[in-house]
């Protein structure tokens, strides 16, 4: 099942893509093994008590949910796009097929990011970090995120653009 895998590749499977050389059945496999590899959760912003913790922890959720949609909203306008202004065909087999290769180097770059902003953390910031509100960590953690997010539709537009006009 996972031999014809593409897992980082993105290029070379973006040149089958155009060369249409890719089923559905190998794009199904992409998507689900990156389904599989980085399942997505819905938040909703619900507050169950309302101590003062709770109420930022309300607002926080309300605006990680509308900061993650909007993003969400134009990343799939944009390869939409992207792909429409190439040739225009087969969008869903495409962000199917190319959603594991792109998730896992998105994931390498979080690595990457994330081993950097904790050497720094704990170099720059040693005497300060324990002095920093809970909420600090709440909002780096969502920007993080919404960096990375940036960056997934940054490499599909990439990669889009190589099977829409090869």
């Amino acid at each position: 099942m996972i031999e014809d895998l593409y897992f980082i590749n993105a290029k070379a499977l973006s040149t089958k893509l155009h060369q249409q050389e890719v089923s559905e059945d190998l794009a199904f496999k992409h998507l689900l093994v990156f389904s599989m590899l980085f399942a997505s959760a819905m938040v909703f912003p619900v507050a169950v008590s309302c101590t003062q913790s709770d109420v930022f922890a309300f607002w926080y959720q309300i605006a990680n949910f509308f900061a993650f949609a909007l993003l969400q909203f134009w990343g799939m306008r944009l390869l939409y796009r992207t792909n429409k202004q190439g040739d225009g065909q087969a969008f869903f087999l495409r962000w199917a097929a190319l959603s594991l290769p792109v998730g896992l180097q998105v994931w390498l770059i979080s690595l990457l990011l994330g081993l950097v902003y904790g050497i720094l953390l704990s170099s720059v910031f040693v005497d300060t970090i324990t002095d920093l509100p809970e909420n600090t960590w709440l909002i780096s953690g969502m920007g993080f995120g919404l960096v990375m997010q940036l960056i997934y539709f940054f490499i599909m537009q990439r990669n889009f653009k190589r099977c829409a006009n090869g």
